[in-house]
């Protein structure tokens, strides 16, 4: 039993760094075309404390994010599907 936990562990972890390596290759191959980002609209919204303690929701309108169509971050940019999922930005001042 031990034997197979332990090669299931090393084809998940074989696994992940092939994933982690096609989506590199992937990402490096649209950005030498110009096709790596994208953009997604997101709701803005901030969150006011009012004086009696209670929290006051303002929308404060829309906004085009870029983001780059991969599985994972790169470029300190957020993966698309990850921002889609989280299309309201919620600011406290």
């Amino acid at each position: 039993m031990r034997k197979i936990l332990e090669r299931v562990v090393a084809g998940l972890i074989l696994a992940s760094i092939a994933l982690y390596a096609g989506d590199w290759l992937v990402y490096r191959y649209r950005a030498a075309h110009g096709t790596e980002f994208d953009s997604v609209q997101v709701s803005q919204f901030i969150a006011l404390p009012l004086k009696n303690g209670k929290v006051e929701f303002d929308y404060a309108g829309t906004q085009q994010v870029g983001c780059v169509r991969a599985v994972f971050p790169w470029a300190d940019d957020d993966p698309c599907w990850w921002v889609r999922r989280h299309a309201d930005k919620w600011t406290n001042p």
